[in-house]
């Protein structure tokens, strides 16, 4: 047998561990190890990528839900670290849920996911925070920053709080600030708007608002300009946007 065959075998096997039971219990011994090291590895990652999540699972489910991401999922990266984003691909695409898991499911999963991802995310240069006292001329959105909507009010979920059915849009801003915490906003609709537009290019605040203005049908110009520049200010201060 080529070692790639071998390899395969030994892959199934530690990923089917009931596929395993016509073996000699010598070879079954060995086995277990693997398939335990294996599996209760992946299980801690994803547990600490998503401790609101796991929170609401009785062991028992939470193992099955755990396992059906180790034995249907072919990861592509070999790297521990790119787990949780393979786990979300998961149940984004090939997962079909069952009457034990949350019907927000998919969306806290991305949510606590994004968390994680703009903990560790990297950029091609140092981010610059803004210090200064007055709003600067051009400004972006930083690339440590995203805006996300859900259906649920993903950050009021938890073991006292699991709505049963999706509601209205809700909006997050999430950023990582100067001090490497990642924090987050919960926006109306017009601050996502306003977010939104910010997030395509860098622009200055004045042309901003009257992009806002465009969008914002029926609110006076200067209810937008004030709205506006409140929230670029409260963005730079938490380090959502930067000076461009």
């Amino acid at each position: 047998m080529r070692l790639t065959e071998q390899l395969t075998e030994l892959a199934t096997a530690i990923r089917f561990p009931e596929q395993t039971s016509e073996q000699d219990q010598d070879t079954q011994r060995r086995l277990a190890i693997y398939q335990s090291l294996f599996f209760n590895n992946v299980e801690g990652f994803i547990r600490n990528g998503f401790p609101v999540l796991h929170s609401l699972y009785g062991s028992d489910n939470w193992q099955q839900l755990v396992r059906a991401f180790f034995q249907q999922h072919p990861c592509r990266s070999p790297y521990f670290i790119d787990i949780s984003k393979e786990f979300v691909e998961f149940l984004s695409n090939a997962y079909e849920p069952t009457s034990s898991d949350p019907v927000f499911l998919k969306e806290l999963a991305h949510y606590e996911w994004l968390e994680l991802a703009l903990s560790v995310r990297k950029t091609d240069s140092p981010v610059t925070y803004w210090r200064g006292e007055t709003i600067p001329d051009y400004v972006r959105s930083s690339p440590l920053s995203e805006l996300a909507g859900y259906a649920y009010p993903v950050h009021m979920i938890g073991p006292d709080f699991q709505p049963e059915a999706p509601g209205e849009q809700h909006f997050y801003l999430l950023y990582r600030d100067s001090e490497h915490h990642v924090g987050f906003q919960h926006l109306n609709p017009l601050a996502a708007l306003t977010f939104d537009l910010l997030n395509q290019q860098p622009t200055s605040v004045e042309r901003l608002c009257e992009r806002v203005h465009q969008q914002a049908a029926g609110l006076p110009l200067n209810t937008v300009q004030q709205g506006v520049q409140q929230l670029v200010s409260q963005w730079l201060t938490c380090g959502a946007v930067t000076e461009a």
